[in-house]
């Protein structure tokens, strides 16, 4: 390996910040629509 691939190799493992703040962002989503569905399954089976 000379140093041109491995300069290579680095540049690919780095991914846009706007890459991830959609990965924030669908965690996000995800978290508060599996809490929502934790808060209305116990309300439908503590009746």
């Amino acid at each position: 390996m000379n140093s041109e691939e491995i300069k290579v190799i680095n540049k690919a493992e780095e991914l846009p910040d706007a890459w991830w703040y959609r990965v924030y962002l669908a965690v996000i989503i995800t978290t508060i629509i599996v809490i929502s569905a934790l808060g209305t399954f116990t309300r439908y089976f503590s009746s």
